[in-house]
């Protein structure tokens, strides 16, 4: 049975980006506004490890928006948070490989160039319509299995942003807000901290 997804919202930012919302820094621009009790709630960080053996190929699965034809995919929900079209969510990722690269993540959607300049994988990420469900993929420009070894152990880092809405109303942020660091989201939603949570894999089907 094939699942109906949405796109979600997306925040670009430009450059690599330090994963830490608690370092000391510069002071970032004016806070998140937050709530009245009826806009939403607490912006919240979520983190958690995918090895990299929990992604399966999909040899041809579209939503009729995204192409994920031979694309690797790591599908379920966080442990104890359930997600509604009217959330905000925003996700960043860092990919432990060897040699790099570093302590750096990335916003989804990315496009990982690898040496020659030609090659890529392309990293993204969607929301199921009809659970909430989370779905991330890696997709190597020619079809190929993104990396050498795709029974691997090591695991691709998630942050994962999520502002809740309500049943009337969605989570927005501006349109116009532009964040050079993930430092300085983090600072304008006012988060001070990540919360470690378990990613539960479920079969896509």
């Amino acid at each position: 049975k094939q699942h109906n997804m949405k796109h979600a919202l997306l925040i670009l930012v430009s450059g690599l980006i330090l994963w830490s919302c608690s370092e000391e820094g510069p002071r970032g621009p004016q806070g998140y506004p937050g709530n009245d009790g009826s806009d939403g709630s607490t912006p919240k960080l979520y983190y958690f490890d995918i090895p990299v053996n929990q992604y399966n190929k999909m040899a041809d699965y579209n939503n009729n928006s995204y192409d994920y034809n031979n694309a690797w995919i790591a599908f379920g929900s966080i442990d104890g948070v359930t997600l509604t079209e009217n959330d905000l969510v925003s996700v960043f990722m860092h990919q432990t490989t060897d040699g790099g690269p570093d302590n750096y993540f990335h916003a989804l959607p990315y496009l990982d160039y690898f040496d020659n300049g030609s090659d890529f994988n392309q990293y993204g990420y969607g929301i199921m319509d009809d659970n909430g469900d989370l779905l991330f993929s890696i997709r190597r420009n020619d079809g190929s299995a993104p990396f050498n070894d795709m029974n691997a152990t090591w695991a691709i880092q998630y942050n994962v942003y999520v502002i809740k809405g309500t049943a009337s109303r969605k989570a927005e942020l501006p349109k116009d807000l532009e964040f050079a660091t993930e430092k300085e989201l983090c600072d304008y939603l006012g988060i001070t901290q990540r919360t470690k949570a378990v990613f539960i894999p479920k079969a896509l089907n």
